[in-house]
């Protein structure tokens, strides 16, 4: 299937790949954008009420799946694949970048962090940019199909495990439902008054599993009972180390992983209902009714399945042959210096990441008419200072294109896109789309 506008941009009903090509080579329509395709009609329509389609989602960690589907068929597969490993680590980096810097013997540095305060509603960046992900590639469909609906799984998790049926939201999944317990009572309780390491009852404490000095958290799973001689003893060893010391095997003791994932979905789910709601009518359904509609229809594990079979409506006929991945880039807003030895910045940041009327991760073409690269080219665009730029096509990356040859053929947004799938409609019209761009 096929996004159409028509002349005056409005969304229409998606059509089929082979309507969509006879409208081109009829001359009756225009290419609008490459990623997603959408084509324009040259005339206007008359918009149908009845014209109404939906979007699917189910979000996840790394990778979200969307399906867009009428009241019939299935008409688009997608996943949206998240950066927020790539956030997290860039901002790790800077703060040890800082923190380095303020521990130097250098002229001093007053720190800020102690004094700033986080507003309603806060969530970590690399958590923000997975959920705004959603957000904007929703909204950009929109612009090419009408949607009315939104059907998003919403997924409770309760990894304490204590209590069944209680739903956790925002900083509550980090702090459980034993926040206001006495938690030593608890662990007396949990352990029998007796030292986990040695069965000792007394001057027993609150002990990490895992020493916080090593990444260990205060979560219910890490902590234990323990005498102050082994307290002492165990210092910031792991168990195994610990375990060889006093010759006893501790393995049954060892925390379990933090379910991270989800703790991200859990975070950003109602930010991402709460945005979506204002332009949208919401649907929310549960995990588990998404298993089980998916194994309803016999389809496999993946998580654009998993979007089409979210909320109460889920047999669809399928009519996707592809799946269109957007893969989250970002922007090159960061603005970013070299440091030198005693980590003060030695060059300044970018002025502008536009270069001669382009920008890294533009679709262009270039007609270079003579010389060792004469040819046409299309693809992603890497540009340089000197104007002379690299491009990326499917197949190679030309370098050192002049930027005189080379016309914009969509801005890049800070998304990449590829298909999936045994053949799509770009690759069934690959020499006229090719032709079309390239003339």
């Amino acid at each position: 299937m096929v996004f159409v506008i028509d002349k005056q941009k409005n969304q229409l009903l998606p059509t089929t790949n082979a309507k969509a090509r006879i409208l081109l080579n009829a001359n009756k329509a225009v290419i609008h954008k490459i990623y997603p395709f959408v084509i324009r009609l040259k005339t206007s329509k008359t918009i149908n009420a009845n014209n109404k389609c939906a979007i699917k989602l189910d979000p996840g960690a790394n990778t979200t799946g969307v399906a867009i589907v009428d009241k019939e068929k299935c008409l688009f597969l997608m996943e949206i694949i998240h950066r927020g490993k790539e956030i997290r680590k860039a901002l790790f980096q800077r703060k040890v970048v800082r923190r380095n810097r303020r521990q130097r013997n250098t002229r001093y540095r007053q720190a800020r962090f102690q004094n700033r305060i986080k507003r309603n509603g806060w969530l970590a960046p690399s958590v923000k940019s997975r959920a705004d992900n959603i957000i904007n590639i929703v909204n950009k469909l929109s612009k090419y199909i009408p949607l009315t609906n939104v059907a998003i799984e919403s997924v409770s998790f309760n990894t304490t495990d204590m209590t069944e049926g209680i739903k956790l939201y925002g900083k509550e999944y980090q702090n459980g439902n034993l926040k206001d317990t006495k938690l030593r009572k608890f662990l007396m309780e949990k352990y029998s008054n007796r030292c986990n390491y040695c069965g000792s009852i007394e001057k027993l404490e609150v002990e990490h599993i895992l020493s916080k000095s090593k990444g260990g958290t205060d979560s219910i799973k890490n902590l234990t009972l323990s005498c102050r001689k082994c307290n002492e003893l165990k210092n910031n060893l792991s168990l195994k180390q610990f375990g060889k010391l006093i010759n006893r095997d501790l393995s049954h003791l060892e925390p379990l992983q933090t379910p991270k994932s989800a703790a991200i979905i859990q975070s950003a789910r109602n930010y991402t209902i709460a945005q979506l709601a204002k332009s949208f009518e919401i649907e929310t359904g549960e995990g588990w009714e998404t298993s089980f509609n998916r194994k309803e229809v016999n389809l496999p594990k993946e998580h654009y399945y998993d979007a089409l079979c979210v909320g109460k409506d889920y047999d669809y006929r399928i009519v996707a042959n592809t799946v269109l991945v957007i893969k989250a880039r970002g922007r090159g807003s960061r603005q970013m210096c070299l440091m030198d030895k005693y980590g003060f910045p030695r060059t300044s940041p970018k002025s502008s990441k536009s270069v001669k009327g382009f920008q890294t991760g533009d679709i262009i073409k270039a007609k270079v008419p003579d010389g060792k690269k004469q040819g046409k080219y299309f693809g992603k665009v890497a540009v340089r200072t000197n104007g002379y730029f690299n491009i990326t096509t499917d197949t190679q990356t030309i370098q050192g294109i002049g930027h005189k040859h080379c016309k914009v053929i969509q801005r890049g947004d800070g998304y990449a896109y590829f298909m999936k799938g045994a053949s799509g409609f770009l690759s069934g019209l690959e020499d006229r789309v090719s032709t079309a761009i390239l003339r």
